[in-house]
């Protein structure tokens, strides 16, 4: 039987499959595009600086934020943005 089955399936070969190909998509940068990218770059490091002095100035003085406890970190969402539910829909309370 394991003889039939081999010369069987050597006779029945699935036809190969050809991948259709495209053209590759051209990517044009233009002097705008970096100019933007550049600026976004410089304010985003200023902005760091800014942040960095701020926080020195805080160690400094010894006078912290006393919010600085309830600010999250910058990767943290709430979980109401996550899950798209208000408080009372996690909760399981219906008013």
């Amino acid at each position: 039987m394991s003889i039939i089955r081999s010369k069987r399936a050597a006779t029945q070969r699935r036809p190969e499959r050809i991948m259709l190909r495209r053209k590759p998509t051209a990517i044009t940068l233009t002097s705008e595009d970096v100019a933007a990218f550049e600026d976004s770059r410089i304010a985003k490091a200023q902005g760091a600086a800014a942040e960095n002095a701020r926080m020195s100035k805080d160690a400094q003085t010894g006078d912290p934020d006393p919010n600085d406890e309830l600010k999250p970190l910058p990767g943290d969402k709430s979980k109401a943005l996550r899950t798209g539910q208000s408080r009372d829909e996690r909760i399981g309370v219906s008013r």
